[in-house]
């Protein structure tokens, strides 16, 4: 999976801001958001 995300990563054309968190991060927050329909307030919680 991480490896689909970075291909598609480099593929974007850039502009902004860079992300503060790492592709496997940003995956994991995604995969309990989903899973557990959380909010980020409480996601943030657990860092």
């Amino acid at each position: 999976m991480v490896r689909i995300v970075r291909d598609q990563e480099k593929q974007k054309k850039k502009s902004g801001r860079p992300p503060q968190l790492r592709i496997e991060d940003q995956i994991l927050l995604t995969l309990q958001y989903l899973r557990e329909y959380r909010t980020y307030y409480h996601i943030g919680i657990e860092k």
